[in-house]
């Protein structure tokens, strides 16, 4: 059963789990328009983006008073403006996208943490991942349709995510919760406490290959799939199984529960890395991964929407604890972006795609172990 605060924030979740879904297009597009070089560069502008605009919403916040309303506007609109620009470049494509990133997941975190207890987190994270994900089936299908009408034209994509966004941004904030003003205090105290520093190994193994995974991905699609209208048809189709299985377990999640919830979405994460590095034998074999994926990363995502909330429960204040989560998450995926970029120059797209297929699986079962005690401490 929905509770008033899932009720009050479902519009919010499902514009953000709609406009989401251009990501994976736009790793696509850029990746089969311009190769792996520019992909890791779009990469790497998107993920800075995510950061000066959640930081810098943060810092303006002790001058404007900023509400999460403010910053869910304009993380719609902004991009809504961007991506007309996106014809251009690249770039601007990924300056749209970190904008509504870092902006709309900072309101998200702002407001969950602040509305949230423990106890509640894992039934919440199970509701509100259903709703994303069927929000970003939908989106999905629409610009499939659209790219498929259009003869492939990447303009269709970013047109129709520009509508969404226009939309997104009078609907969105419609019914949020008050809460009080969005700004900074003292960021460096957080970072002082030993517990920031325990943090710091699980903010490497989920974040840091972040931007890995994404490039990857995109290889993976045009590797095997060719066509972006393919990728997508493909992805909506994954995406069905991930909806109704969480769908239909979505009222088993609790606090009680939540480690065994998280080791089962582990094994099913690791199997579908390990199929994305063997679908360089076959392009079948992608599809393999791509359902797999869609099955297992909701029940993935919700367990680690648990374990970031439990990470914040730190001392200090929640802002401050929010802005240093965003900027040593963003130094991690530069650095793992960037060893990765340059160990592998000179290497065929599949050594490429083999490597990062087991450093990925790698990192799950990592954070796997070491979110484990993390998790243990509330139970």
């Amino acid at each position: 059963m929905a509770t008033p605060l899932e009720h009050r924030l479902l519009p919010f979740i499902v514009c953000q789990g709609a406009f989401s879904t251009l990501i994976g297009f736009a790793g696509v597009l850029v990746f089969a328009q311009r190769g792996w070089t520019m992909a890791v560069v779009f990469t790497a502008v998107m993920l800075t983006a995510t950061m000066v605009c959640i930081v810098g919403a943060f810092a303006l916040g002790r001058r404007w008073s900023l509400q999460p309303v403010h910053l869910i506007r304009a993380g719609f609109l902004l991009p809504a403006l961007v991506l007309l620009q996106a014809q251009e470049g690249p770039l601007w494509l990924a300056v749209a996208i970190g904008a509504f990133i870092g902006l709309t997941w900072g309101a998200r975190l702002w407001l969950e943490l602040s509305l949230l207890a423990d106890t509640d987190r894992d039934p919440y994270a199970a509701h509100t991942t259903v709703w994303t994900v069927f929000a970003g089936l939908c989106a999905t299908l629409t610009v499939t349709l659209f790219l498929s009408m259009t003869g492939e034209r990447a303009a269709a994509v970013y047109a129709s995510y520009a509508a969404l966004a226009l939309v997104a941004a009078v609907w969105a904030p419609r019914r949020l919760p008050s809460t009080p003003a969005i700004h900074w205090e003292r960021p460096m105290a957080v970072v002082r406490q030993p517990g920031f520093v325990r943090c710091l190994p699980l903010y490497g193994l989920e974040s840091g290959l972040m931007g890995v995974g994404m490039v990857l991905g995109a290889s993976g699609a045009v590797q095997a799939l060719g066509v972006v209208s393919h990728y997508g048809w493909t992805a909506s189709a994954a995406t069905v199984f991930g909806c109704l299985a969480l769908f239909a377990l979505r009222g088993h999640r609790h606090a009680g529960n939540r480690l065994r919830w998280m080791a089962l979405a582990a094994i099913g994460m690791v199997a579908a890395h390990l199929l994305l590095g063997a679908s360089v034998a076959h392009p079948a074999l992608y599809v393999v991964h791509l359902l797999t994926l869609a099955a297992v990363q909701p029940f993935w995502a919700a367990s680690e929407q648990v374990l970031n909330q439990r990470l914040l429960d730190l001392e200090g204040a929640l802002a401050d604890r929010i802005v240093v989560r965003e900027v040593v998450l963003w130094a991690f995926r530069m650095l793992a972006l960037g060893g990765f970029w340059w160990a592998v120059q000179g290497w065929s797209p599949v050594r490429v795609l083999l490597l990062g297929a087991g450093l990925m699986a790698g990192a799950v079962v990592l954070e796997w172990a070491v979110g484990r005690a993390w998790l243990r401490r509330v139970q």
